[in-house]
């Protein structure tokens, strides 16, 4: 067994479909140690396997059934409580060895907190052209709360380590030193609630290869109570959805996703981990309809 391999430990396969030669390659990161408001995003990969397997593997969008899309989910990353340069190293090495192991695949990543990102785009930024983030928050603190990494700062940290153009969709909870730093860039698109209609303008530029982050807080609270800094006046899933469909249909490639701060301990009926899996099964619905064309 590989090195990294021993970092893993063994859970149910997402859609409860294991399928060893997938193209689609799951990972849960339950990386829950710098959340400053309601903590419990460590149990949501887990959470949104188990709702996974009990709705319909279904792309509303494409019409599509998946019930023969199976994935290789290789488990959850056991993080160190406590520890987390510990934690993001550890991330950095299986996502390493997923892309030598697993070259070519699509990598989907369920978090866990929005820290999970900076590793992972560390760890793939050779292969992306473009970073779509859909978020409430920017998270481009220099530090907060005396830390420079957590939830609040990755991408901060991603900006400095990267010259990687950033298409942020769903901010409406802004700091003051992130509105100043943010003027101050060129490589940062953003679009807020009130001015989504300027998408297709956006993702209709050469993106090239992309990655999409989804920090489940860009959705309203309404549609999404189960997070952990909710945020209201935010994005319907529908909305979110029509523009992943475009950013699919005009990216060269979907390198990988990751979908973040799913709170179960905060959700109602588990309506946002469902929401968490129906997402994942529409951009493969989407992804599927692409390489069909």
């Amino acid at each position: 067994m590989t090195l990294w391999r021993h970092l893993l430990e063994e859970t149910c396969a997402f859609a409860c479909v294991r399928d060893e030669n997938s193209k689609y390659i799951v990972v849960g990161i339950p990386l829950d140690s710098t959340t400053t408001y309601k903590p419990g995003t460590r149990m949501a990969p887990n959470k949104i396997r188990e709702v996974s397997c009990n709705i319909e593997y279904y792309s509303l969008f494409e019409n599509l059934s998946l019930e023969r899309i199976g994935f290789n989910d290789l488990g959850n990353i056991v993080m160190v409580p406590g520890f987390i340069h510990e934690n993001i190293d550890r991330i950095k090495n299986v996502v390493r060895g997923i892309r030598e192991e697993y070259p070519g695949k699509t990598y989907i990543f369920l978090g866990g907190e929005h820290l999970i990102t900076y590793p992972i785009i560390h760890e793939l930024i050779d292969t992306i052209d473009t970073l779509i983030v859909f978020d409430a928050h920017l998270d481009l603190r220099n530090d907060y709360l005396g830390s420079k990494f957590n939830h609040a700062t990755h991408l901060r940290r991603i900006l400095e380590e990267t010259s990687i153009p950033i298409i942020h969709f769903g901010a409406r909870a802004i700091s003051e030193e992130e509105l100043g730093f943010v003027q101050k860039q060129s490589n940062i698109t953003m679009l807020s609630p009130l001015n989504l209609d300027n998408y297709q303008r956006i993702i209709n530029s050469d993106l090239g290869n992309v990655y999409i982050s989804i920090d489940i807080d860009s959705v309203d609270p309404a549609y999404a109570p189960g997070t952990s800094n909710p945020e209201a006046l935010g994005l319907h899933p529908i909305d979110i959805l029509k523009i992943i469909r475009s950013i699919v249909r005009n990216a060269r490639q979907v390198i990988g996703f990751d979908i973040v701060e799913v709170n179960p301990l905060g959700d109602i009926n588990d309506i946002t981990s469902i929401l968490a899996a129906k997402i994942v099964f529409e951009i493969i619905g989407m992804m599927e309809k692409k390489s069909s064309v």
